[in-house]
């Protein structure tokens, strides 16, 4: 099977290209329409082997790698149906966008056990769940699951579609945020005067150091939190983590600054200090 970092390197190649459409279109619905049809040339080319050289290969293909292509493809799908169907009067498409949780909300209680499996990264059933040779575990279904095929287990189209609804309920607060016209008070005065770079820096490592959700946040939850948070436009965060890839020196030059001030403030500070001093 092909590295788990040449999957890696065409998702993120997909997303630049993705966000690369959103930046060069001021319609929405035909950015959407453009992304649908790009992430679904790239989910053409993610096609499974008929054999698997380790478990742990079948398994890695149908809970992550297939997962994340097929979820940006539903993501993108849900997200051109609301926008198509939303109501021009601003209170009406209010209500119309937070009538959208429910479907997300019943998908999640109808397959609750593998939502539970999921958001914990548990993987103590894999083998039976990502692999063509084994069968479901009934105690995990209170559903019947979808369908698989060659390229997919029933369990990795579900996978696939919490992904994508993860996403979708992030969209979701954003829009309704962004129509409310509502800003946070509380965090109206601190504002991040670092790089944009940096702030993308400190998001992906929150994200590979799994401290958010047990790990299970996706990177997109993470920078969409940070841009409220600090009123950021990370819109291009996956152009800007490729620049941060390829750079000459240290590729972490926020965090390691951020390691050195701290270890310089805590030697500076009396013990008996908060902290709180210069």
């Amino acid at each position: 099977m092909k590295s788990r970092e040449h999957f890696n390197q065409l998702f993120l190649k997909m997303k630049e290209e993705v966000a690369a459409i959103g930046g060069a279109s001021s319609n929405r619905l035909r950015a959407l329409d453009q992304s649908y049809q790009l992430v679904s040339q790239y989910c053409a080319q993610i096609i499974a082997l008929d054999t698997f050289d380790l478990p742990e290969e079948e398994v890695e293909f149908f809970k992550k790698i297939r997962p994340g292509f097929e979820a940006e493809l539903i993501y993108f799908g849900e997200v051109y149906y609301i926008l198509s169907t939303l109501p021009e009067r601003r209170s009406e498409a209010i209500r119309y966008l937070e009538k959208q949780y429910v479907p997300i909300r019943l998908y999640q209680q109808r397959y609750q056990l593998l939502y539970e499996y999921w958001r914990l990264g548990k993987s103590d059933f894999d083998q039976q769940l990502f692999s063509r040779s084994e069968k479901n575990i009934p105690i995990l279904l209170s559903s019947p699951l979808p369908l698989g095929d060659r390229n997919a287990t029933p369990a990795g189209k579900v996978f696939a579609k919490f992904r994508a609804y993860d996403e979708l309920h992030g969209f979701l607060e954003k829009e309704i945020s962004r129509l409310k016209n509502k800003e946070d008070k509380g965090s109206s005065a601190i504002q991040w005067t670092a790089t944009k770079a940096a702030l993308v820096e400190l998001a992906y490592a929150l994200k590979a150091s799994g401290a958010i959700n047990n790990g299970n946040a996706t990177i997109r939850d993470i920078a969409t939190h940070l841009e409220r948070a600090f009123q950021q436009d990370l819109s291009q965060f996956y152009r800007t983590f490729q620049e941060i890839r390829i750079r000459k020196n240290s590729r972490t030059t926020f965090l390691d600054r951020l390691k050195e001030k701290l270890e310089r403030w805590m030697d500076n500070t009396d013990l008996n200090s908060k902290g709180e001093g210069e």
